[in-house]
């Protein structure tokens, strides 16, 4: 009976019956795996491992833990576990009882803001916008405030020292080598754009304070980068500049003493050497 089979195919395969189908209980034809009846097996990959979570989850903490040994828990960073819980910017403490949003992989969790984009967000956390996308499995790429994002290999900003550094600092009369006055606790509101914003205590934050800053980064890279917007620099000092310097390894702008209070110092030509950048004016 010719039920129109290809004769290539029945060669192959075997001796075919009346019904056109291979007689045999199955085996290999080639790299094709055949079943009864010479039913085509499609190849299907087994998993050795738990799918991984695309979604955040919340722990609470237990009696012995520090956020040391819930990191190495659940295979992430100190860093990324505080950089998704507000509450753990300026402390990284944790007590008995707390919840704590944990990212599920390697990175960090955000809520939404209403003014965030995909492409901000990429920027902020250096990362590639497609990855947040495709991560969290969005459907549109238009945001919704409230919404709770997963930013895969994301890196937030440096935290800030204790405040307990700034006592130590005025208790013991060492300040530096300059002569500095501290004028001021307290730090103004912000008023450079809301994407832009800045750690408040840092000396990034108090800058923005006093004059509109578009650009984005730690202190040391401000002059290339407000170079890059259009802004003039040079290495003269003028008033209302504002000075840069790799004083750190994230370099400063401006207050320089202690996190989160304001100062002004005294700097004697070429005192700063090879550590001032140079002006934004």
């Amino acid at each position: 009976m010719d039920r129109h089979v290809p004769a290539y195919l029945t060669s192959r395969l075997g001796t075919v019956n009346a019904e056109a189908v291979v007689a045999g209980e199955g085996g290999m034809a080639g790299d094709v795996t055949l079943g009864r009846y010479s039913t085509i097996i499609k190849p299907v990959a087994i998993p050795t491992a738990a799918p991984v979570s695309h979604r955040p989850f919340m722990y609470t903490v237990q009696p012995g833990d520090s956020l040391a040994s819930i990191a190495s828990k659940f295979h992430v960073t100190v860093s990324q576990i505080r950089w998704s819980n507000s509450n753990l910017y300026s402390d990284d403490k944790v007590a008995t009882g707390d919840k704590l949003v944990i990212p599920p992989v390697p990175g960090l969790v955000v809520t939404v803001k209403a003014s965030d984009t995909l492409d901000a967000l990429g920027v902020k956390y250096q990362v590639d916008p497609q990855s947040i996308y495709d991560f969290n499995r969005l459907s549109s790429p238009q945001l919704v405030a409230g919404t709770v994002l997963v930013i895969p290999n994301g890196v937030g900003g440096a935290f800030p020292p204790p405040p307990s550094v700034y006592q130590l600092l005025m208790r013991s009369g060492v300040h530096s080598a300059y002569q500095v006055t501290v004028l001021n606790c307290c730090l103004g509101p912000y008023t450079g754009p809301p994407q832009n914003s800045f750690p408040r205590g840092w000396c990034t934050y108090y800058v923005a304070t006093k004059r509109l800053v578009t650009w984005t980064g730690d202190a040391g890279y401000w002059y290339q980068n407000a170079a890059a917007k259009g802004y003039a620099v040079g290495p003269t000092p003028k008033p209302g500049a504002i000075m840069v310097t790799w004083e750190s390894w994230a370099g400063h702008v401006m207050n320089w003493v202690a996190f989160g209070v304001i100062d002004q110092r005294t700097i004697k030509p070429g005192q700063l050497g090879r550590a001032l950048v140079g002006f934004i004016y």
